[in-house]
Formats: C-alpha cells, structure tokens, sequence
C-alpha cells in the first residue's frame, strides 16, 4: 500500500464522489459499512435521481440474500447480487444478439446459465467433426478415444476444465491439462499425452463450446466470455451501464478474477463511482484464478485507501487467536465479549464432532477443507469412509446410461435430504425426458422422488446395488441390467452411504460445509475439522502466506461466540506454544 490509508471504523461515512479500495479484516463489519453508505447514497446523492440504481455485487448468494435482508429500505433502488447474475442480467440476456452470430449461438433458446457437464454423446460430435482428429495416432486415434472404455471418461474429465483466461486484453479459451486422466483396468492412473493427444485437440475447444452455444446452452464460465467480449465490442453498452448505474461496488474483491476486475476497470473508466472491499489475508480462490495482487494492486485515477481495524463479529477469545495469526493487522474488538475459551480437540474428527455437537446441539456449523469430509460429517454415515472418490471410479467402469441414471437419483435423494427441493427435482427428472408433456414429466419425477425417499432407511447402510435395484424397479428400467463385471462388483462391494458421501453437493446453507463455502457468512458456533497435523502450522508458524494457511484463518474467523478446533494429533513442541489461547481436549 504506497499510497496513504486512512483508518475509519465501519460507522464512518466517506466522500460518496470518489473512487475508494477499503481494507477490511474478517468481521470487521463490511456489510455494515456498505450498507449504511449505500443508504447514504440513497439519501446525498445528485447523481441517483428518480430511476438509477447502485451496483453490489458480492460473492455468493448468502452474502447477496445478507446484504438485501440488512438493506430494509430503498431494496428496489440497490441490485444486490452474484457478478454473474449481473453480467448475465444487464450484459449478456439483452445484448448476446450483437455477437451470436460470431460466435454460433442460438440466443432463441438461451434460458439462463448451467454447470457445464461433459457427455460422451456432445464429445463423440465433437471429436467426428474436429479437424484436428486426422492427426491423432496410436494410441490416441479417433476411434480409440471413442471406443476404447478408459478414455471417455478422461476427456470429458479435461474437458470439465475449460474455462476463460485473459492475455493482454484478449480473452482466450484455456483448459487443465493435468486433469485429463484415465484409469487403468488395474487401477493405474495414467495422464493423457499433451504433444499426441491434448495439443492436438485444444485448437479446436471453442468449436466444443459452439455444440452447446448452437442449443442456445450457456454455462457459468461462458457469461464472463460473452460478457467481457460484449463490452469491449460495444462501447455503448458500458455507457448503459454507466446511466443505469452511477455507483458500482464490489465486496470480497480479493477474490475477484482477472476478467472480473478488467470488467470493472472498463465500467469505472467510463465514470462510474466504483468501490472495492476486501482484504488479501482471505484470498482463498486461486483455483478460480483469484490472487491477492488483483486487490493491492488495483488502480484507479483518484483512489482514496481506507483501514478499517475492528472486529465486530467475534468475542475476544477469538479476536485474540485471529490476531495470534495475523501479524500485519491487530484487531481492536467492538464487542468487547470475552467469551467462553477456544476449545482444541485432539483425536478422531467424528468424535470431535459429537462432543461440539453436545455443547452447541443444533446451533454448531461444521467447515472443513475438503468436500468428502463435510458430507461425511453432515450425513453423519456410520459406513467406513472411502479413501478414495468412489465417483470418479465408478465413472471408469461403468456404462454411461447406466452410470448417469443412477448417480441423478443419487443426486436427486442427496438434495431433498437438504431440502433442496428444486435441485432435487431437476436431477430426477433427468430420468424422464421420454415424456414429451411437460406437466407429466414433473409429475412422474416427483412420483418418482417419493419413491426413493420413502424406502431410504431400506437401502441408505446397504450394499449400493440395493439402491440400483430400487431405481431399476421404480425410475427407470430402459438401461443394461448390472448382473456380472467390475459395475456389479462394485455395486455389491460399497454401500450406498459410501458413494452418496462422495457427491459435490456442498450447500451454502448446510451446517456442515467446505471452508470455501462459508465465505462472506457468520455463525454463532463453528468447529473446523483439520484432517492433519500441518494444517495446524499457520497456528504456530503465524504467516498466511499460503492459501492453505489463509483458507483456515478464513474458517476461524467465521465464529461469533464459541470456536472449537479438530486436529487428529500434536506434537509436544507445537502444543506448548499454542496451549497458552485454547482449552484443551484430548479425546
């Protein structure tokens, strides 16, 4: 920071003409900053009149539905919500006209935005009309990546990854390269070859992305394209958003991507009051493409810099392990609750569970690294946790209609369970495309539905082929049957539990969820699972240099009132230096 930084507190109201970047640690009370300037605005501003509306965007859809529930007042002159529902709304649904034709795309069927899933049927079109496919050789051919059974899966794996890079000011199509791996009938993992295969193949990725485009499909990643190719084409259209709204601001912006902040640059440089919040000791998104840098380096011309060093969020037992951390911002606390003690829980993290659980009961929110430790946690299976993705196996070995049938009514039981009811319904009815009238369709899904989780203490600790025995019988019955192989060996060897818990159904709103998903939220109790002893260091080594490190710090400052830790074992050294902040539980 080489320009000055004025410290404010999240009370202070600031010149509402001028561009500001504001440094802000966990609970240092953003939201009720923003939303007290923003009501300020409604109140000051010259610039809002009768019908302008001010911009927030923030990062996921619990911030927006926090941010709209604090607003109270003036709801209807402040557009809270998702970058990509932004762009989607004001950029990509009204103007995609202006460039379908170039880039392919069937803008009468467009209806919204999806996850982008890879199907052997659009990746089989895919490698027959690819030019590049004549210089595939043995032992990538043409025809043995459509028909040998180990390399489908591996490409549509690699091609799950693309996403949208920037170079220079061009938006390039970009994919992971080290995601494109099979398995071998013996369990071995192979990597596909970049030079015979995969560099090959990558010309031709936007002519992939154009089967979708050409059903009027746009997935996530896509609204960044189109949009950031829409503002740069047309001008005119920065200059709509420029009279629609004079005020732009964007929280969390330390995990903002680099087409995200050339997004903003464009629209601030046009004349938009633009704000950004965040602070780059929770920049926990590399994978996405966020880095610290896009929020320290930021520049406008006219950028005022603020501080603000409260916590309001914590107690100060807490305030004291955040600030035990973290040597670059000592937070002062606006409380001032000391608080019940930490708790360290040394041992098994299901046990740690149940203790946690026994103090907090229903009120406890559970956040963890990774996705197969949450659900093992929310579901609270008593099976054996897998060691492995069980998905990702399944996916080598068995027939794909088979394959996707079941794992939808998996998804499809997963979701109702957390009562995700609308999810629910649009996995199961996935099963019921064969029924031409719409109403019928969702009528037999929900049947269908009903089906499933009225016989789910039948099947839920059984073997999985009990499971696909029910959907045969109740959902569908027009795939191979499982009778003998690898699919029905591994139906028989793994229960239902087992496989469910592997799914990537992480819900924001669950009480058990990633670290990732907890971003932006706050909750009363908070117990975060540490599967290892090094993802303890950031404790005793006090740097958050590594994502790793600011991802845990992010869960710790989740905690309002009581903050439990789970960590399988530690060493006598690093307990000795920590012991002094935390009561100590050895389970």
């Amino acid at each position: 920071m080489d320009m000055p930084v004025t410290t404010i507190t999240s009370e202070s109201i600031i010149n509402t003409e001028e561009h500001f970047r504001i440094f802000a640690g966990p609970g240092a009370g953003k939201t009720h900053w923003l939303v007290n300037h923003m009501r300020h605005l409604l109140q000051n501003s010259n610039r809002l009149g009768v019908t302008k509306k001010i911009a927030c965007i923030t990062y996921t859809n619990v911030a927006v539905e926090t941010i709209a529930k604090r607003l109270q007042f003036g709801a209807d002159r402040i557009e809270v919500s998702t970058i990509h529902s932004f762009l989607y709304n004001n950029v990509v649904k009204p103007f995609i006209g202006n460039i379908a034709e170039q880039f392919g795309f069937n803008t009468i069927k467009m209806d919204g935005h999806e996850e982008h899933r890879a199907s052997r049927k659009k990746i089989t079109q895919w490698l027959d009309e690819n030019d590049s496919s004549s210089r595939l050789r043995n032992p990538y051919t043409l025809n043995q990546l459509k028909t040998l059974p180990h390399y489908m899966p591996g490409i549509a794996n690699w091609l799950s990854t693309i996403d949208y890079k920037l170079d220079g000011d061009e938006i390039l199509i970009s994919v992971d390269n080290s995601k494109a791996f099979y398995t071998m009938d013996n369990g071995e993992r192979r990597n596909f070859g970049a030079a015979t295969c995969l560099n090959i193949l990558a010309p031709e990725l936007l002519s992939y992305k154009k089967l979708f485009w050409a059903k009027g499909i746009l997935h996530h990643e896509d609204v960044l394209f189109f949009a950031y190719n829409l503002l740069r084409q047309y001008p005119f259209i920065v200059e709509v958003l420029k009279t629609k709204y004079p005020y732009f601001f964007i929280d969390e912006f330390q995990d903002t991507t680099p087409i995200q902040a050339k997004i903003l640059q464009m629209i601030a440089a046009r004349g938009t009051i633009t704000g950004i919040i965040g602070d780059e000791a929770q920049s926990i998104f590399s994978f996405q493409g966020a880095d610290p840098a896009h929020f320290i380096d930021y520049q406008l011309q006219g950028l005022q810099d603020y501080k603000i060093i409260d916590n309001r969020r914590s107690t100060n037992e807490i305030i004291d392990i955040l600030n035990h951390v973290r040597r670059d911002m000592n937070q002062r606390p606006f409380r001032n609750v000391v608080g019940e003690r930490c708790t360290l829980l040394i041992g098994n993290h299901r046990v740690a569970s149940e203790y946690a659980r026994e103090i907090c009961g229903e009120n406890l929110t559970i956040l963890s690294w990774d996705n197969l430790t949450a659900r093992e946690l929310g579901t609270q299976m008593t099976s054996d946790r897998p060691e492995t993705n069980l998905i990702e196996e399944l996916t080598n070995i068995d027939n794909s209609d088979r394959r996707n049938a079941i794992m939808s009514c998996v998804r499809a039981v997963e979701f109702a369970k957390e009562k995700r009811f609308k999810d629910a319904m649009k996995e199961i009815q996935f099963n019921y495309l064969h029924i031409g009238n719409k109403n019928d369709r969702k009528a037999m899904a929900l049947q269908g539905l009903a089906n499933l989780l009225s016989k789910y203490d039948q099947y839920k600790n059984l073997s999985f082929f009990e499971f696909y025995n029910h959907v045969r019988s109740d959902i569908r019955n027009n795939f191979p049957a499982a009778t003998r192989g690898k699919a029905k060996d591994f139906y028989d060897r793994y229960t239902y539990q087992q496989i469910a818990v592997c799914l990537k159904v992480d819900d924001e709103r669950s009480s058990c969820k990633t670290i990732h998903k907890s971003k932006g939220d706050e909750f009363d109790n908070v117990l975060v699972v540490m599967k290892t002893e090094a993802q303890f260091d950031f404790l005793i080594n006090q740097s958050l240099r590594l994502e790793v490190h600011r991802l845990f710090y992010v869960a710790l400052s989740r905690a309002k009132e009581r903050l439990f830790i789970s960590v399988p074992s530690l060493g006598a050294e690093k307990l000795k230096k920590i012991e002094h902040l935390f009561e100590i539980s050895n389970l």
